[in-house]
């Protein structure tokens, strides 16, 4: 009886020291969290919100396309250094870099890397802006589905090599079976061979289909293409 509680005694001791190993570690996974959270919230270094200098942030980011709201999350960042943000600045250099950013060009290519937009523009910039980076977002999904059409050629491809090795090595197996079935069949009787176990072939509808509609979507990218601003002399 002693030994048994000696027994239980020592597997508490046990259990507990796992704990207390464990816990170090879980906080120090609690505060490498913590720490990449509020870096992904830091939208401007110390040395940024020191400089004050909020006209060419204002300028940068309008430029960047981002909406005015984006003013509150500099006031976040630069708040643990006691640091206000001048608005009146921020916004005047806002305006002048949304300029830069609203402009056919940069809708087009915007849409061309399939960036989103925030409907950041002013109504006599965002029409012209909008027409551009529509006609780009067309082509980068264009692009995105012929890449997939190409990826499920490829695709097909492969299974078609795997069914071939299959098959051969099948008839490889088979062959020394039917010689073994020819020797012990008595004779005069017919010789039965069980059929191969092969995958049916591709369907050449399916093949057929699979043709036209990358046909199809290669000729759509190169009408948009021709129409987008980048063929313009």
């Amino acid at each position: 009886m002693a030994d048994r509680i000696g027994e239980m005694k020592m597997s508490r001791i046990g259990n507990d020291n796992s704990i207390a190993h464990r816990q170090p570690l879980r906080c120090i996974l609690l505060g490498l969290s913590g720490a990449l959270t509020l870096s992904g919230c830091t939208t401007l270094s110390r040395e940024d919100c020191l400089s004050g200098d909020w006209y060419a942030i204002g300028v940068q980011d309008g430029a960047s396309g981002y909406s005015l709201e984006r003013l509150a999350e500099h006031r976040q960042a630069c708040a643990e250094y006691r640091i206000r943000p001048d608005r009146e600045d921020y916004r005047a250099g806002w305006e002048d870099g949304i300029r830069d950013y609203c402009t056919p060009q940069r809708g087009f290519r915007e849409g061309r890397q399939g960036a989103s937009y925030a409907g950041v523009c002013p109504p006599q910039l965002e029409w012209i802006f909008l027409r551009e980076y529509r006609i780009g977002q067309e082509l980068y999904e264009q692009e995105r589905r012929i890449r997939e059409l190409e990826r499920e050629q490829e695709r097909k491809k492969e299974e078609r090599r795997e069914r071939e090795e299959h098959r051969r090595s099948d008839q490889r197996r088979e062959k020394p079976e039917v010689s073994r079935q020819r020797d012990i069949q008595p004779v005069g009787q017919p010789v039965h061979i069980q059929p191969s176990s092969t995958t049916p072939p591709d369907d050449p509808a399916e093949q057929e289909k699979l043709r036209n509609e990358m046909q199809k979507v290669k000729e759509q990218f190169n009408r948009l293409r021709e129409q987008s601003i980048e063929s313009k002399p």
